[in-house]
């Protein structure tokens, strides 16, 4: 087995606190608080170390938003439980989401008030980078969706259209939650959200989400 060096160690170390750092300022206080010598002073190295690591500002931002996208979604999938029906898998996933969602609303928050970070084309690399994620929660999505048309749990539907039509409406009660346009718990939040899918699917299989 081969281990990282001592100077590969603390790359990473220094990689990771630096956008942990600028994760917390954006969430806390939106993308224009983000400056290389902030960023620099809230890990305790000067300016110029900093330049080691990112070229910018505009890639330190980037990366750090990639880098919790990434992490939101290894989360989600190690909770959705694959050997459970197709319905049940949907409820979890649906489930699991929101609660993502609402653990890091601070910085999502600030994601959707501000779009800057997608300024660039649809097809342009930030873009690209981001969207990434979106693509592979809507195939995990599409994968559940495929599996309960199989087993004519879910009516025929094209089911890469209803996965990106259930992702939207699951961030769109997210986004309602962080506008502070909500007053119902979270828990009740995603059982309406679930009754109203299971209304759209009308399958014997959505049963359980109408109690």
């Amino acid at each position: 087995m081969t281990y990282p060096s001592r100077k590969e160690v603390i790359q990473e170390f220094r990689t990771r606190s630096l956008l942990e750092a600028t994760r917390s300022i954006i969430a806390t206080q939106g993308f224009d608080a983000v400056t290389m010598e902030r960023v620099a002073s809230e890990v305790g190295i000067t300016k110029g170390g900093i330049y080691l690591y990112f070229r910018n500002k505009d890639q330190l931002i980037l990366a750090a938003i990639e880098e919790i996208a990434s992490q939101m979604f290894r989360e989600f999938e190690k909770q959705v439980d694959r050997d459970v029906l197709p319905w049940d898998r949907l409820c979890q996933a649906i489930r699991t989401q929101m609660e993502i969602m609402e653990r890091h609303q601070d910085l999502l928050r600030t994601l959707l008030l501000d779009r800057r970070i997608l300024r660039d084309n649809p097809g342009g690399r930030q873009s690209r980078l981001l969207f990434k994620y979106r693509e592979r929660h809507e195939k995990f999505l599409k994968a559940i969706l495929d599996e309960g048309r199989r087993r004519k749990i879910f009516p025929p539907m094209d089911t890469a259209n209803a996965a990106f039509y259930v992702n939207r409406m699951a961030i769109g009660a997210a986004e309602k939650r962080m506008l502070g346009l909500s007053q119902v718990s979270l828990e009740r939040e995603i059982q309406g959200l679930l009754r109203f899918i299971a209304l759209l699917l009308r399958s014997n299989g959505t049963r359980s989400a109408k109690g």
